[in-house]
């Protein structure tokens, strides 16, 4: 059991929360800013408005100063006002708020300690797993039909469902670390979308490299299967869910791998916000997407289960996860003193 990843620092807590302000703010000084003084940027702005508030003249009429002078204050006081706010939206989901939960599976899994061997024997386990062991043996003690019963459907039963359990803690955990590896991936978006978008925007005029205005998000994770000798027995060998050792092979936020690339230049400040503005929407559909399968795994794993131990209930039969009755529960003082159950 490895211990729980942790959010690299600058995307954790107050550290990211400032760095989204600052930059968003950042970013719409400097929108306003080369609005303003940017030649093709602010005619871009001038013919847009003009056109807005005058669809019935001609597009190229004479515009009055003193209605140029509204639209210098419109861009300082209107146009931008929406960037803030909206990254101010992308402050959540926070991928620490996972870590109680995260904590509470792997101490559940801890608990089981050990591991089984190939005869269902629990290796290096606590006394209370062992103890298991300790009943087959004193069982052998004893003969009859209801000695035969609890050990073949009981304590063999047994001794697999518990190291299904501790599986079934390792691998929700698992996809709880990969879940909170999504949203530290979205948030390393969040802050290199920014960084992107001032750049983008200081270049007007100037020319610009190419690859200075090109972003793109990192908030896919490992896909896989899941395998192994335990898995193996609950339906979901061929089942597609993520991939934790995968995605932490990799790194938590990786420097490649980008799902989607975005082109941010553009020749005037209003077409560069429209394009952060589209980025934006990007970026939350790339997170949707995770998420969908980030929930369609557990709701996966949580179905295996929950099928499992129903059939278990109804037909009193053993499964992965669930141990049936075994007959000695129900027996007679006349049937244990009538041989069913006595000393070999």
């Amino acid at each position: 059991m490895s211990g729980r990843a942790a959010t690299p620092p600058e995307l954790a807590g107050a550290a990211y929360e400032q760095a989204v302000r600052r930059q968003a703010q950042r970013l719409k000084d400097e929108l306003i800013r080369q609005t303003l003084e940017d030649v093709a940027s602010w005619k871009r702005a001038v013919d847009d408005k003009w056109a807005g508030d005058h669809p019935d003249l001609p597009f190229n009429s004479p515009i009055p100063p003193e209605e140029v002078e509204q639209y210098r204050e419109r861009v300082r006081t209107q146009d931008y006002e929406w960037i803030v706010p909206t990254f101010e939206r992308l402050l959540v989901p926070d991928p620490d708020e996972l870590n109680p939960a995260i904590d509470a599976l792997a101490q559940i899994e801890g608990m089981f300690e050990g591991e089984a061997d190939f005869t269902g024997n629990w290796v290096g386990a606590n006394a209370a797993l062992v103890r298991i062991n300790d009943v087959r043996t004193e069982m052998s003690g004893w003969q009859g039909a209801f000695s035969s019963n609890f050990t073949d459907n009981f304590l063999t039963p047994l001794q697999n469902v518990v190291p299904n359990h501790r599986e079934l803690m390792r691998l929700s955990r698992d996809q709880l670390e990969c879940t909170k590896a999504i949203y530290c991936r979205f948030r390393k978006s969040v802050l290199e979308l920014l960084d992107k978008s001032i750049q983008a925007v200081q270049s007007l005029g100037g020319g610009c490299d190419p690859d200075v205005a090109k972003w793109g998000t990192i908030t896919a994770v490992v896909i896989g299967t899941v395998l192994g000798p335990v898995a193996a027995g609950w339906g979901l060998v061929a089942a597609v869910i993520l991939d934790a050792g995968g995605t932490f092979a990799g790194g938590l936020v990786p420097s490649e791998g980008r799902k989607t690339e975005t082109d941010l230049a553009a020749p005037t400040a209003t077409e560069i916000a429209m394009k952060i503005h589209a980025a934006v929407s990007t970026l939350g559909n790339d997170l949707y997407s995770q998420e969908e399968v980030a929930t369609a795994a557990m709701q996966m794993m949580a179905g295996v289960v929950g099928d499992h131990r129903s059939q278990g209930a109804r037909t009193n039969v053993s499964g992965p996860f669930v141990v049936a009755t075994p007959a000695l529960a129900d027996a007679t003082p006349a049937q244990l003193l009538g041989g069913a159950f006595r000393p070999a």
